[in-house]
């Protein structure tokens, strides 16, 4: 979480993308009252929709305000002000693929046998917030249903078809710094889960085994999301949803996010030691479910330069991280990469660079992006 806190200040501060009024401190927002103080990593709530990035905002605010999908914590009819929301990241990663099927190709085609992208909804090739087109489970007896919202759904969905000519349908679920702890027992409202999935869950042929942890194991976070959707998927897949032969989760979550596979509790222990052990034990076709590390989004091919700046691992905290960065050569890094024409001196807490026949020098201190080291050789250069 600190590192992503870090490297959200790093953007926010240093992006072009970003008034020099939203780069202040703001309290985070949620339910229209500041529930902090000022924090560096909260956007002011007049630029709230600027955690958006520019390629996609437009897009997804037209999108999300079409199909009446709330945004998590949101202002004003857009995204909250946090930039650690992992709705807003999900939206930024994936927003181009809507109308961009390549990108998808690029993004998932390692986990999937992609040949063709359809639309999965007229003229769209990716949506968000997917619930599908029946209420399977009597989420919502009395009324409509919203998608993201108050019923089973997922991030994000696009279809298409294999390369054996078999349709399939990936839900995508994002996830970003999320960790949970055990709940609090609700006994009525477990009572009314109990019988809204019980007949899904004990299907002999359904998408989960029922008898490896206690129905109230099921309620505690990740688990609880984790079999409703693969619930939702297996019933899809049944009623030939979008005529497809085959409908996959597809998790998204970056790989050094330790604290969400410790998410268990201590029932879930006898089965595993992390969320993927005792998820694995739980599913009853394990093809059904694949994970995809969101560092695969840290390519500006499949998304853009600014998503890279934001959310690319490529901030150096110390020596250690620039030195594995720069495979172990930093002034190769300065002046092959970077193309400085100055000098530049390894600092405890940075670099120093500096130009032989003037006063222009600088130190960028750790912690520090690429773009921003860049842009300080420029700078140096700029004022000799």
């Amino acid at each position: 979480m600190q590192r992503e806190r870090a490297k959200a200040v790093s953007w926010k501060q240093s992006t072009q993308t970003l008034p020099d009024g939203a780069r202040h401190p703001a309290p985070y927002i949620r339910g229209g009252q500041a529930q902090t103080g000022p924090l560096p990593f909260c956007l002011p709530i007049e630029h709230a929709a600027l955690s958006l990035l520019p390629e996609v905002r437009p897009m997804a605010l037209d999108l999300f305000a079409e199909l009446g999908i709330p945004w998590h914590a949101g202002i004003g009819g857009g995204p909250g002000n946090h930039l650690l929301s992992s709705q807003v990241q999900c939206v930024n990663a994936l927003g181009q693929m809507v109308h961009d099927p390549d990108r998808i190709v690029r993004a998932f085609g390692s986990v999937l046998d992609i040949d063709e992208v359809l639309e999965v909804e007229p003229g769209r090739f990716l949506t968000f917030e997917y619930i599908g087109p029946t209420d399977f489970f009597g989420e919502v007896p009395d009324g409509e249903r919203t998608r993201g919202a108050r019923c089973t759904s997922v991030d994000a969905a696009f279809l298409f078809r294999s390369s054996t000519g078999e349709r399939e349908l990936a839900l995508v679920e994002w996830k970003y710094t999320e960790s949970y702890r055990p709940r609090k027992p609700e006994p009525a409202k477990d009572e009314i889960r109990r019988k809204r999935y019980r007949t899904a869950l004990h299907d002999p042929d359904g998408a989960v085994h029922a008898d490896v942890l206690p129905f109230k194991a099921l309620l505690d976070e990740p688990i609880y999301q984790l079999v409703r959707q693969q619930l939702l998927a297996w019933e899809l897949e049944k009623a030939r949803v979008h005529d497809v032969d085959r409908v996959r989760i597809v998790h998204v979550i970056p790989s050094d996010n330790l604290a969400y596979g410790d998410s268990l509790s201590a029932e879930h222990r006898t089965v595993g030691d992390t969320v993927h052990e005792v998820w694995h034990a739980l599913l009853r076709r394990p093809d059904r479910f694949l994970s995809l590390d969101s560092s695969v989004f840290a390519d500006p091919s499949i998304t853009s330069p600014e998503y890279v700046d934001r959310y690319g691992d490529v901030l150096a905290w110390d020596e250690d991280e620039l030195l594995r960065l720069c495979g172990g050569d930093i002034e190769a890094l300065v002046y092959d990469e970077v193309q400085f024409s100055g000098n530049v001196t390894i600092l405890q807490d940075g670099l120093r660079l500096w130009l032989v026949d003037s006063n222009a020098a600088t130190n960028v201190d750790y912690p520090f992006t690429l773009t921003e080291l860049a842009k300080a050789c420029d700078d140096v250069e700029e004022s000799s």
